[in-house]
């Protein structure tokens, strides 16, 4: 069956039993103009969107319908992580042509309900339409931090050391593996780009440990880093000999001749946390967050003043400029 044999109105109908739960915190949600939401005394809200295409942030054949409904929602679970934040509610919205198989539409949205239940994210409505121009997802997420408590892009100070959680590069590798079809020997690079994992726990174990500024790798860390920069008004001195990589990136890299520095640095969409803390607690606190959030994190270098700009360590012990940008949408060549 196509989901233009079932119709609009009874594709909703489906979606409703698929999403709708009684939730406390949502008096009204599905099935009505708009959803009615209630916050925990003393929080504030925080919001995040994106925005997934068909042909540009994915092809329908390097991943199951699930997979793709999965990460749908975690890239936006993500930016919750990045401000401390607890996600708590979601929109989901989709596009698709009339001809599209309802059973690979429905499997979809399973994925991203899958994710939603794990996390105790409500699905609070969305909007679906025709499209004539492949699967459109957009995502809107909402969370909760304590009243003025969300971690900021703009709080790294001098002195600071930077830190990432997880590996970093290998999202990027699981994507070229995919467009030249060589994934076969290398399934966690492929997971690493088709599952991201948002990093939730690590973002309230970085909020309670006294995190002074926080944002996700998802551009790569050249973009990532400088917007913390830019937003605080320091420079940083990055180590590009602790960048955290997988023996497995280094492997791919080895026999493709990849450059891993720049995989790092450019590459993107590896959903990691990057963040700055207090140079005299960085050492000691960062144990305290991996093993919160049984991961691997790294201090990769040192929040700089904005007059050092921000700079590459060489092996040598002299340094160069950190290269301006990672990936970016309307790049002609991205």
């Amino acid at each position: 069956m196509l989901v233009g044999d079932l119709g609009e109105e009874a594709l909703v109908k489906e979606l409703r039993g698929l999403f709708a739960a009684a939730q406390p915190d949502v008096p009204t949600g599905i099935g009505d103009d708009a959803a009615v939401i209630n916050f925990p005394p003393g929080t504030q809200g925080v919001w995040t969107t994106d925005l997934l295409l068909e042909g540009v942030h994915f092809e329908r054949d390097w991943q199951t319908p699930r997979q793709l409904g999965r990460k749908c929602l975690a890239v936006n679970l993500s930016d919750l992580a990045s401000m401390g934040a607890t996600p708590r509610f979601a929109l989901f919205s989709i596009g698709c042509a009339p001809e599209t198989r309802l059973d690979y539409f429905l499997e979809l949205c399973r994925g991203f309900a899958a994710l939603a239940s794990s996390e105790n994210v409500a699905v609070i409505g969305g909007d679906t339409t025709g499209s004539t121009c492949g699967i459109n997802v957009s995502v809107t997420a909402g969370g909760y931090v304590p009243r003025g408590g969300a971690i900021l892009r703009s709080g790294a100070q001098a002195g600071d050391a930077i830190l990432v959680t997880g590996y970093l590069g290998s999202a990027a590798a699981g994507l070229r593996l995919l467009k030249q079809d060589v994934a076969g020997r290398y399934p966690e690079l492929i997971q690493a780009f088709l599952e991201p994992e948002a990093r939730l726990i690590a973002g309230k174990a970085a909020f309670e440990a006294g995190a002074t500024a926080m944002t996700d790798v998802s551009d790569g860390l050249a973009s990532d880093l400088r917007h913390i920069c830019e937003e605080s008004r320091v420079g940083a001195m990055v180590d590009p000999g602790l960048f955290p990589v997988s023996a497995r990136l280094k492997d791919a890299a080895a026999k493709f001749g990849w450059d891993v520095e720049d995989m790092v640095l450019t590459g993107g969409e590896d959903y990691e946390l990057l963040f700055t803390l207090p140079g005299e607690i960085a050492g000691q606190v960062k144990s305290v967050i991996s093993h919160a959030a049984s991961l691997p994190v790294t201090i990769i270098g040192e929040i700089m003043p904005v007059e050092y700009g921000i700079r590459l360590l060489e092996a040598t012990g002299g340094n160069r400029p950190m290269p301006a940008h990672g990936f970016d949408h309307f790049q002609k060549d991205a």
